[in-house]
């Protein structure tokens, strides 16, 4: 046989082992693993350099705003930073223009990112009053369903809510049946609404940054996690928090994972790396939502994610224009900050310091979301049948974070001027490569939609 491409020289790495051998790829699958190359024949060579070998990362969590928003990111500019960061899978979130919340508007965005995507992608659909399309959506190739509880009513189209307890929990039972996942953006808007206006009528201002944090505190999360679970335990739904922001949050999560509740969640480098003490130095460069928070949740958020009571991190890539960003006054500033490109080298260089293993890095940037979403083993393990998505990491390479750098149409990174140790230096997707040394050379259209129906 001639293989498409060998990986040879590799330190091929899983959760559990490091590796030395060689990956075998053969119509954008790993064909084999092996030991040694030698005799074999391949239309491209790799030679690895005894460098580490990763599965693809895959990102549950990104905004790239297509259709509809494409002046901050589009499915192009987004999917090239996910590969220049070692990322070959993303989750697409439904907030777009028309949002994904029927079958219509699916079509719509699975067309776009069929042409430009560099990379795989699912795309998830909302979780609003729209039962009856929950069958049909799944049908048409969703890769899960995104609860947004920080959803106002008045920004869904007309004729489209936010359902209550009464209305979720059927709509739980039906994804349920499919074993599909809710994703959950968990916070309490009725008390987020309530303090912010408690909070403006003190004369809180733009100056203030700390409003931000005041205005969303932790037991905004707390609410919204207890309703969540609720809604789990009636329906037997599968639930995943995503952006976990609080100490006390991951602590109810492990009480309610003890009681047996199909709970897991993620948690993003913005929300381990930076505190409320940072907000006056990058100000809305670090505004997201939900906020983070003080640095006694940020250390208990690394510690959770490197232990693995968080299984998975996801960054919340979420793009705005600089406009939205710094010339507005604080209340007025758009959450979100772009995050795909640099996940990886953050993590990185927190191996390189011993803070975690890379075994611990596959283990939540590829292994537990490919489970938890059902692409595993197709997805996130390097081994015979699986996907050929493949990432090359240089953990000896010293590099400087600049917004220069970054693919997104938004350029700003709250990350600009960090010096890192480690760096991926090629992105193979489905057996062809994407990224090598930084520069993006594979072609848009390349990446393909994955789903848990998909057989492997």
């Amino acid at each position: 046989m001639i293989y498409d491409l060998i990986v040879k020289n590799a330190k091929i790495v899983s959760p559990d082992s490091i590796t030395d051998g060689c990956v075998f790829v053969k119509d954008g699958k790993i064909a084999a693993v092996g030991e040694s190359a030698e005799g074999a024949k391949a239309q491209k060579i790799v030679d690895a350099g005894g460098k580490y070998v990763l599965p693809g990362g895959v990102d549950v969590h990104v905004h790239f705003r297509d259709p509809g928003l494409t002046y901050k990111e589009d499915f192009s500019t987004g999917s090239m930073a996910a590969a220049a960061g070692g990322i070959t899978t993303v989750f697409d979130m439904p907030n777009v223009q028309p949002p994904t919340l029927s079958v219509e508007n699916f079509q719509i965005k699975k067309k776009i990112a069929e042409e430009k995507s560099y990379v795989n992608y699912g795309i998830y659909a909302y979780l609003v009053n729209n039962l009856d399309q929950i069958d049909g959506l799944i049908d048409a190739g969703v890769c899960g369903f995104k609860w947004d509880l920080s959803t106002f009513d008045w920004e869904l189209p007309e004729g489209y809510y936010l359902p209550d307890n009464n209305e979720a929990a059927d709509i739980f039972r039906a994804i349920a049946k499919y074993d599909y996942v809710v994703t959950v953006h968990a916070e309490d808007m009725e008390l987020v609404k309530n303090y912010t206006e408690h909070l403006k009528e003190e004369g809180r201002d733009e100056k203030d940054f700390y409003s931000h944090v005041e205005a969303r505190p932790d037991i905004v999360e707390l609410s919204a996690l207890y309703r969540t679970f609720v809604l789990s335990e009636v329906s037997g739904c599968r639930v995943h928090i995503t952006h976990l922001t609080s100490k006390r949050g991951l602590e109810l999560i492990k009480e309610f994972q003890r009681k047996g509740t199909p709970v897991t969640s993620d948690v993003g480098p913005a929300w381990f790396t930076f505190s409320a003490e940072d907000y006056e130095k990058f100000g809305g460069g670090i505004r997201v939502i939900p906020a983070i928070r003080y640095r006694k949740d940020s250390d208990a958020l690394w510690k959770g994610l490197a232990s693995g009571d968080i299984e998975v991190l996801a960054t919340d890539h979420a793009p705005h224009s600089n406009d939205e960003k710094f010339n507005r006054t604080w209340w007025d500033t758009l959450p979100g900050t772009i995050g795909v490109q640099t996940s990886l080298p953050i993590l990185l260089d927190r191996v390189n310091k011993g803070e975690i293993t890379i075994n611990r890095v596959v283990d939540c940037m590829a292994a537990q979301p490919s489970k938890i979403f059902g692409l595993y083993p197709r997805k996130g393990c390097i081994q015979p049948g699986a996907d050929a998505d493949l990432t090359i990491v240089d953990m000896e390479k010293e590099w400087t974070v600049t917004h220069e750098e970054m693919y997104s149409k938004t350029k700003y990174t709250p990350y600009d001027g960090f010096q890192l140790k480690g760096k991926p230096v090629m992105t193979i997707v489905m057996g062809s490569i994407v990224m090598e040394d930084g520069k993006i050379v594979g072609k848009p259209g390349h990446g393909r939609m994955v789903n848990p129906k998909q057989e492997w």
